[in-house]
C-alpha cells in the first residue's frame, strides 16, 4: 500500500509549511494524481484520514483530481489519451509520454 507512504509525504511536507505560515488548520487539500501513479483514490483518502490524525489536517477533506495518461510523437507532434509505444498518426516510436505520472498540490484551504 504505497499510498498511505504517499500522503504521510504530503501531511509532513504541509506541516512545515503551515508552521512557516502560521495557519491554524487546513480544511481541505487538494492532489492531482497521474493514472500511472497507479494509486486507488479510496485508499488514498483513507489514508490521509490515518496519517493526518494528530495533525492540524486531522479531519480535512482530501479531494483527488485524476489525471490521464496522455502521449505525444516526438516526430510529427500529434497528441492522443493513452500509453501506446506507436503513434497512431504516422506509426513512429519516438514517444514521451506528456502527463498521467503527476502528483501536484493542487491546492490547500486553511484557517488562520
Amino acid at each position: 500500500m504505497h499510498e498511505l507512504s504517499l500522503v504521510r509525504s504530503v501531511v509532513g511536507s504541509l506541516e512545515e509549511l503551515a508552521m512557516e505560515k502560521g495557519w491554524k488548520r487546513i480544511t481541505k487539500v487538494t492532489l492531482k494524481i497521474g493514472k500511472m501513479r497507479q494509486v486507488i483514490p479510496e485508499v488514498m483518502v483513507f489514508s490521509f484520514s490515518v496519517a493526518a490524525e494528530g495533525t492540524i489536517m486531522e479531519g480535512s477533506e482530501l479531494e483527488i483530481l485524476e489525471v490521464p495518461v496522455r502521449s505525444q510523437c516526438l516526430s510529427c507532434g500529434e497528441n492522443w489519451e493513452g500509453p501506446t509505444f506507436l503513434c497512431p498518426r504516422c506509426g513512429g516510436g519516438e514517444v514521451e509520454t506528456a502527463s498521467g505520472m503527476e502528483m501536484d498540490l493542487e491546492s490547500v484551504e486553511v484557517e488562520e
